[in-house]
């Protein structure tokens, strides 16, 4: 009775310290994200403070002139792209509420032409839906921009967070080799080898897919953006930095930033459809078979549904930085499964495979050992005579 009163005392105790984890981490979360918005920064940045150090610069000076570098691009990119984003976002309104609805407009008489054609009464329907659609199109995206613009996100309207994260960069980047240390030197002495191997895996696919994503979405928004604007097309800024971000999200981003482009490019005064669509088939030509390989190479080595899978996932749970994390996370449990798991059921069944031939050579050995002593083993043939 005591022992089961015992076992009873465990589990619940048990179930409460995962209660109070999970109340801690929602508690927590806004803590959370900056500790690791800031890692993924410190990752993307870190190549660059081991190559001044490798040019015999001391680490701490390096860290601090990485450190500005960051801070300068940061309050470029705040100063030129707000106002080209709330410009054209601007202009994208008015445009769907005038030549975009004109457009529409001769789309509603092909569809109410082909009802009269096939006798169906759809057109209707459809043109109400869409209507609606077009009406509303344009006040919520300038309410979306003001929002955006206001920066009303929780984790950056209050400036300590700000603050907070940039001292966290600043001085992981000072001391993110005493801090992976340090995290090896809290494991258990008989498990720091594979504490290091842990991190040394977590380092190269994190790192490697960031900086190589970063680099990568950043061609491929230039790209589509500068050949937007050769050919004439409006919003070209704003189509080439949508396909940037979503060129984040992998097989499904580069569908979802062409079907914006190609619904305009059917406007007047635009670019034929085909030739915006060639453009971005170009690109993403281009992005799988020469982009990803040379700046991701095997950082991310995971089948399309998983990747969707792990970013619907990480959406769910953590919002635009789930997404960001969703697909080097999956491909650091990957790696760690086939090094693990795999190994340890392969070790297994080489074990058993082992035991079960010793197992048969010693039933020979058995067999053998009987028959050798069996009666008459040693007895002369029949048609032979005795000697003496």
């Amino acid at each position: 009775m005591d022992g089961e009163l015992q076992s009873n005392i465990k589990l619940v105790l048990f179930i409460f310290a995962i209660i109070l984890c999970g109340w801690l981490i929602k508690m927590l979360f806004p803590v959370i994200t900056l500790v690791i918005v800031a890692i993924l920064v410190v990752y993307i940045m870190s190549p660059i403070v081991s190559m001044l150090v490798n040019l015999r610069i001391p680490q701490p000076a390096a860290a601090v002139i990485v450190f500005l570098l960051f801070l300068a691009t940061i309050l470029l990119l705040f100063y030129f792209t707000p106002p080209l984003i709330y410009r054209e976002f601007s202009q994208l309104a008015g445009y769907m509420a005038t030549d975009f609805h004109q457009y529409m407009t001769m789309l509603f008489v092909h569809l109410e032409q082909m009802d009269a054609m096939l006798g169906l009464d759809m057109s209707n329907v459809l043109i109400f839906t869409i209507n609606s659609f077009l009406n509303e199109l344009p006040a919520l995206m300038l309410q979306g921009l003001q929002q955006a613009t206001a920066l009303r996100v929780p984790l950056l309207s209050e400036l300590w967070s700000l603050l907070g994260l940039l001292f966290l960069t600043f001085f992981l980047l000072l001391d993110i080799d005493r801090v992976k240390a340090t995290l090896v030197k809290f494991s258990p002495p008989a498990y720091r080898k594979e504490a290091a191997h842990v991190i040394g895996v977590i380092d190269s696919k994190v790192g490697a897919y960031l900086r190589g994503n970063v680099i990568r979405c950043s061609i491929v928004g230039v790209a589509t953006g500068m050949g937007l604007y050769l050919m004439g097309m409006p919003f070209a800024f704003l189509l080439g930095l949508t396909a940037g971000i979503l060129n984040i999200i992998h097989n499904i981003g580069p569908f979802m930033a062409a079907i914006p482009a190609v619904l305009i490019s059917f406007t007047p005064a635009t670019p034929h459809p085909l030739m915006v669509f060639a453009l971005y088939l170009t690109i993403q030509i281009i992005d799988p078979f020469i982009l990803t390989p040379f700046l991701l190479g095997k950082a991310v080595d995971l089948r399309p549904i998983t990747v969707i899978i792990a970013i619907l996932c990480g959406a769910r749970l953590m919002g635009f930085l789930g997404i960001i994390l969703a697909i080097p996370f999956t491909a650091v449990v990957k790696v760690l499964l086939n090094h693990y798991y795999i190994s340890w059921i392969e070790a297994g069944m080489e074990t058993g495979t082992k035991k079960a031939k010793e197992t048969r050579k010693g039933i020979r050995k058995k067999k053998e050992l009987a028959g050798k002593t069996s009666p008459g083993y040693n007895m002369p043939p029949q048609n032979q005579k005795p000697r003496g």
